[in-house]
Protein backbone atom coordinates (compact mmCIF):
# COMPACT_ATOMS: atom_id res chain seq x y z
CA UNK A 1 0.00 0.00 0.00
CA UNK A 2 2.87 2.54 0.66
CA UNK A 3 4.52 1.58 -2.48
CA UNK A 4 1.53 2.98 -4.21
CA UNK A 5 1.29 6.10 -2.44
CA UNK A 6 4.90 6.73 -3.41
CA UNK A 7 4.71 5.70 -6.89
CA UNK A 8 1.63 7.70 -7.81
CA UNK A 9 3.46 10.87 -5.70
CA UNK A 10 6.34 10.33 -8.14
CA UNK A 11 4.13 10.49 -11.15
CA UNK A 12 2.28 13.57 -9.97
CA UNK A 13 5.52 15.35 -9.56
CA UNK A 14 7.24 13.84 -13.14
CA UNK A 15 4.24 15.17 -14.79
CA UNK A 16 4.39 18.51 -12.87
CA UNK A 17 7.97 18.87 -13.65
CA UNK A 18 7.39 17.83 -17.03
CA UNK A 19 7.61 20.58 -19.62
CA UNK A 20 4.55 19.46 -22.20
CA UNK A 21 5.09 22.53 -24.20
CA UNK A 22 6.73 25.86 -25.06
CA UNK A 23 5.37 28.94 -26.33
CA UNK A 24 7.72 30.42 -28.93
CA UNK A 25 8.87 33.92 -30.60
CA UNK A 26 5.69 34.18 -32.64
CA UNK A 27 3.15 32.87 -29.79
CA UNK A 28 2.51 29.33 -31.43
CA UNK A 29 2.79 26.58 -28.62
CA UNK A 30 5.68 23.90 -29.63
CA UNK A 31 5.35 20.15 -28.41
CA UNK A 32 8.04 18.74 -30.23
CA UNK A 33 10.57 17.08 -27.96
CA UNK A 34 13.42 17.98 -30.39
CA UNK A 35 12.01 21.50 -31.31
CA UNK A 36 11.48 22.66 -27.72
CA UNK A 37 15.09 20.95 -27.13
CA UNK A 38 16.57 23.28 -29.73
CA UNK A 39 14.67 26.55 -27.96
CA UNK A 40 16.09 25.98 -24.88
CA UNK A 41 19.21 25.56 -26.44
CA UNK A 42 19.11 28.50 -28.45
CA UNK A 43 17.62 31.12 -25.80
CA UNK A 44 20.33 29.77 -22.96
CA UNK A 45 23.63 29.80 -25.62
CA UNK A 46 22.42 33.46 -26.75
CA UNK A 47 22.00 34.90 -23.06
CA UNK A 48 24.94 32.51 -21.56
CA UNK A 49 27.24 34.01 -25.03
CA UNK A 50 27.14 37.21 -24.62
CA UNK A 51 29.76 38.94 -23.17
CA UNK A 52 28.33 42.58 -21.70
CA UNK A 53 32.08 43.47 -19.88
CA UNK A 54 33.51 46.63 -20.87
CA UNK A 55 35.16 47.27 -18.15
CA UNK A 56 35.97 47.27 -14.03
CA UNK A 57 33.50 49.69 -12.27
CA UNK A 58 35.40 49.36 -8.93
CA UNK A 59 38.90 49.61 -7.63
CA UNK A 60 40.33 46.23 -7.14
CA UNK A 61 43.04 47.56 -4.90
CA UNK A 62 40.46 48.63 -2.08
CA UNK A 63 38.55 45.25 -2.11
CA UNK A 64 41.85 43.16 -1.49
CA UNK A 65 42.98 42.48 1.86
CA UNK A 66 46.75 42.34 2.25
CA UNK A 67 47.74 39.12 4.03
CA UNK A 68 51.29 38.34 4.35
CA UNK A 69 50.03 34.35 5.93
CA UNK A 70 49.27 32.74 3.14
CA UNK A 71 50.32 29.37 5.14
CA UNK A 72 47.04 28.44 4.85
CA UNK A 73 46.65 28.21 0.89
CA UNK A 74 49.62 25.56 1.18
CA UNK A 75 48.57 23.28 4.12
CA UNK A 76 46.70 19.92 3.27
CA UNK A 77 43.14 19.69 4.13
CA UNK A 78 42.24 17.72 7.67
CA UNK A 79 40.20 15.20 8.35
CA UNK A 80 38.43 17.40 10.90
CA UNK A 81 38.14 20.00 8.02
CA UNK A 82 36.51 17.92 5.86
CA UNK A 83 34.10 16.48 8.49
CA UNK A 84 33.11 20.03 9.37
CA UNK A 85 32.33 20.67 5.18
CA UNK A 86 30.29 17.33 4.64
CA UNK A 87 28.13 18.17 8.04
CA UNK A 88 27.31 21.41 6.77
CA UNK A 89 26.13 20.80 3.60
CA UNK A 90 22.64 21.72 2.75
CA UNK A 91 20.06 18.36 3.09
CA UNK A 92 17.91 17.62 0.49
CA UNK A 93 19.53 18.24 -2.60
CA UNK A 94 19.10 16.70 -5.88
CA UNK A 95 21.97 14.22 -6.80
CA UNK A 96 24.41 14.61 -9.09
CA UNK A 97 25.33 12.89 -11.96
CA UNK A 98 27.06 10.15 -9.61
CA UNK A 99 23.57 9.59 -8.20
CA UNK A 100 24.51 10.37 -4.67
CA UNK A 101 22.89 13.27 -3.06
CA UNK A 102 24.10 14.70 0.35
CA UNK A 103 22.06 13.56 3.05
CA UNK A 104 23.62 9.80 1.61
CA UNK A 105 27.23 11.09 2.19
CA UNK A 106 26.19 12.69 5.73
CA UNK A 107 24.47 9.15 6.46
CA UNK A 108 26.85 7.22 5.15
CA UNK A 109 29.46 9.54 6.17
CA UNK A 110 31.47 6.70 8.79
CA UNK A 111 31.66 3.84 5.81
CA UNK A 112 32.72 6.38 3.23
CA UNK A 113 34.80 8.83 4.87
CA UNK A 114 38.21 7.28 4.38
CA UNK A 115 37.06 7.62 0.19
CA UNK A 116 36.50 11.44 0.58
CA UNK A 117 39.61 11.80 2.55
CA UNK A 118 41.55 9.86 0.08
CA UNK A 119 40.15 11.99 -2.76
CA UNK A 120 40.95 15.72 -0.88
CA UNK A 121 44.69 13.94 -0.43
CA UNK A 122 44.88 13.23 -4.01
CA UNK A 123 43.37 16.82 -5.38
CA UNK A 124 46.04 18.61 -2.98
CA UNK A 125 48.97 16.53 -4.21
CA UNK A 126 47.73 16.97 -7.86
CA UNK A 127 47.00 13.31 -8.42
CA UNK A 128 43.31 13.13 -9.62
CA UNK A 129 41.51 13.73 -12.80
CA UNK A 130 39.24 16.31 -12.25
CA UNK A 131 37.55 15.90 -15.14
CA UNK A 132 36.19 12.70 -13.77
CA UNK A 133 34.45 13.71 -10.90
CA UNK A 134 34.00 17.45 -12.45
CA UNK A 135 30.44 16.47 -14.35
CA UNK A 136 27.38 17.85 -14.11
CA UNK A 137 23.27 17.94 -15.33
CA UNK A 138 21.98 21.16 -16.37
CA UNK A 139 17.97 21.25 -15.22
CA UNK A 140 15.52 23.70 -15.96
CA UNK A 141 13.69 25.33 -12.61
CA UNK A 142 10.25 26.57 -13.49
CA UNK A 143 10.37 30.73 -12.18
CA UNK A 144 6.55 30.34 -11.12
CA UNK A 145 3.42 27.95 -12.31
CA UNK A 146 2.31 27.66 -15.65
CA UNK A 147 5.22 28.65 -17.23
CA UNK A 148 5.61 28.32 -20.92
CA UNK A 149 8.07 30.56 -22.51
CA UNK A 150 12.01 29.90 -22.36
CA UNK A 151 12.80 32.64 -20.05
CA UNK A 152 10.13 31.20 -17.71
CA UNK A 153 12.63 28.67 -16.32
CA UNK A 154 16.13 28.69 -14.85
CA UNK A 155 18.99 26.78 -15.07
CA UNK A 156 20.82 25.13 -11.92
CA UNK A 157 23.43 22.95 -12.05
CA UNK A 158 24.09 19.56 -10.60
CA UNK A 159 27.07 18.46 -8.99
CA UNK A 160 28.97 16.14 -7.54
CA UNK A 161 28.99 15.93 -4.09
CA UNK A 162 32.60 15.30 -3.88
CA UNK A 163 33.32 18.25 -6.01
CA UNK A 164 31.07 19.94 -4.04
CA UNK A 165 32.91 19.14 -0.69
CA UNK A 166 36.85 19.95 -2.18
CA UNK A 167 35.23 23.68 -3.52
CA UNK A 168 33.88 24.24 -0.09
CA UNK A 169 37.42 23.51 1.16
CA UNK A 170 39.02 25.64 -1.53
CA UNK A 171 36.37 28.48 -0.32
CA UNK A 172 36.88 28.26 3.31
CA UNK A 173 40.75 27.76 3.07
CA UNK A 174 40.31 31.89 0.72
CA UNK A 175 38.34 33.18 3.16
CA UNK A 176 40.63 32.90 5.92
CA UNK A 177 40.80 31.37 9.45
CA UNK A 178 37.64 30.06 9.86
CA UNK A 179 38.69 26.48 9.04
CA UNK A 180 42.47 25.63 10.09
CA UNK A 181 43.99 23.59 8.61
CA UNK A 182 46.94 20.80 10.51
CA UNK A 183 50.59 20.87 9.14
CA UNK A 184 50.13 17.13 8.83
CA UNK A 185 49.92 15.21 5.26
CA UNK A 186 46.91 13.39 4.83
Amino acid sequence: MHCKFFHAHATIRFRKNLITHLENDSGDLVTDHHQKELMIWHSFKERLGVNGFTGNLFNLANLLNSNNDLSCLIAPFSHQDIDQVAKLLPSDKAPGPDGFNTDFVKKCRPIICHDFYNLCSAFYAGNIYLQSINGFHITLVPRHENAVKVSDYRPISLLNTSVKILTKLLANTSDGPTIHHSSKAV
